[in-house]
């Protein structure tokens, strides 16, 4: 073991690196050198030091402390204070979602053109744990799914047969109507009375035939991650809304009726678009690529049904997290800018573009819940809880930020329809991701709920 940016850590991670057979199998389509750079630190006097890493398709080359000349070589240079690296080494913060939250920053490179390799980059996270004597201090691995976390017993138990408690909408101060709860299901009332059988998709069928094959194939792909997302939410708020109703919390319960009734009409409604161009005949799952197995299929469904039997703030917390702050705040963001970015600058398929409006309408009041939730819970129940947020993101941003490239790479990186790149969708949701935390880690500090009235 060797101290951290030292000439015989970066050589000893080298050679841990060119043995490793799951460096090398994660990082084979990764050419070109990086420096990881810690900042100068003066409060203990720590000078600045890098360390360069020549990195040739899941070989390390060379492995050196870097020198000027090997800071302009590199492909990327990754920086930032010692504390930031070891909570990356010590699993407490995935890479991305460091670079994500600024606390570690890319010095030379573009973030876009990294993300699409992330898992050479937890690889290499992986490896130098074993070369580093400071990250072996027995926190949780930021690889950990995050339903393996040991529950709070704190839970409010499940008893179909107890009998009813009373009626809370009889008791004073049940409902007001400055709740965060209670402001949204006006806003529900008064902005999310519309019915996808009025959307009229006759022009979006007759434009469709004029589009380039590629351009429909851009298209249904976005729509049916889209659709197969909103089916999978409207099953999966279920347990969250059964949460709540046991806890008795009577004005978020009469809110998140409208959560459930608004995300249906999504499901209805991208379903009348799927028709009307023809597309239900075709086999849409082709588009579900591994990393959207992994959101939709694999963590939203676990971290919401784990609420069946347990329904503990921890528990609340990682399902709020992948349901409103990863599949809402990122993933169908991302989508309804992607949307307007094709449809709107074209003037095309206005069904469409009516549509999308509606729903990303629908879901800012979705997303102004979950923050509310998971500061409530954050507040009344302390570090587990923020703990369990920040895990949940640490896990889930990697492969929802896959979701996106995986699209893109499905078309020549030169010739994707539309003459759209992945860049700028990237950085949107890693903006979407960044802003949700920031207002968390707000709450956090204040002691106050997001969206409270002081």
């Amino acid at each position: 073991m060797h101290p951290l940016f030292s000439h015989e850590w970066a050589v000893a991670l080298g050679a841990a690196l060119e043995s490793s057979v799951m460096y090398r199998d994660a990082a084979r389509r990764w050419d070109g050198a990086v420096c990881l750079q810690r900042t100068a630190d003066t409060s203990t006097a720590f000078p600045s030091a890098a360390v360069f890493l020549d990195l040739k398709h899941g070989r390390c080359h060379a492995a050196r402390l870097a020198t000027e000349a090997d800071l302009k070589q590199a492909k990327f240079v990754i920086s930032g204070p010692l504390s930031a690296w070891l909570s990356v080494l010590r699993g407490h913060e995935a890479p991305t979602v460091a670079l994500m939250r600024g606390h570690l920053t890319l010095a030379k490179g573009m973030l876009p053109m990294l993300l699409p390799h992330v898992g050479a980059a937890n690889a290499l996270v992986d490896v130098a744990r074993t070369v580093s004597p400071l990250a072996d201090d027995g926190a949780p691995s930021a690889g950990n799914a995050p339903d393996h976390a040991t529950p709070d017993h704190t839970a409010v138990p499940t008893n179909v047969s107890a009998p009813r408690p009373g009626f809370r909408s009889l008791e004073r101060g049940a409902l007001t109507d400055d709740s965060v709860p209670w402001r949204l299901w006006e806003k529900a009332k008064r902005h999310g009375i519309w019915n996808p059988a009025d959307i009229d998709f006759t022009v979006d069928a007759q434009q469709w035939r004029t589009l380039a094959p590629d351009e429909q194939d851009l298209l249904l792909r976005l729509a049916t991650l889209f659709q197969g997302g909103e089916e999978a939410v409207v099953i999966d708020i279920l347990p969250l809304l059964d949460v709540v109703s046991q806890e008795r919390r009577l004005d978020e319960q009469l809110y998140l009726t409208s959560f459930v009734w608004e995300e249906a009409k999504h499901v209805e409604g991208m379903h009348r678009f799927l028709h009307a161009v023809g597309a239900l005949d075709t086999d849409l799952t082709r588009f579900h690529t591994p990393a959207y197995h992994t959101i939709f299929t694999e963590a939203l469904p676990q971290a919401m049904q784990r609420l069946r039997h347990d329904t503990s703030p921890v528990a609340q917390a990682r399902a709020s997290t992948t349901y409103n702050m990863i599949v809402e705040g990122v993933l169908a963001e991302t989508g309804y800018h992607m949307f307007h970015e094709i449809l709107v600058s074209r003037g095309i398929l206005p069904g469409m573009q009516q549509m999308t409006a509606l729903l990303k309408l629908d879901e800012s009041r979705h997303i102004a819940y979950g923050l509310y939730l998971l500061s409530r819970l954050g507040v009344e129940h302390g570090a587990p809880v923020w703990d369990a947020i920040a895990d949940t993101m640490n896990v889930l941003m990697d492969p929802t930020i896959a979701v996106i490239t995986e699209a893109f790479a499905a078309y020549p990186t030169d010739a994707v329809p539309f003459a759209l790149s992945a860049a700028p969708f990237v950085e949107h949701a890693m903006s979407q991701g960044a802003k949700r935390m920031d207002r968390l880690e707000r709450a956090r500090a204040q002691g106050v709920p997001v969206g409270t009235k002081e």
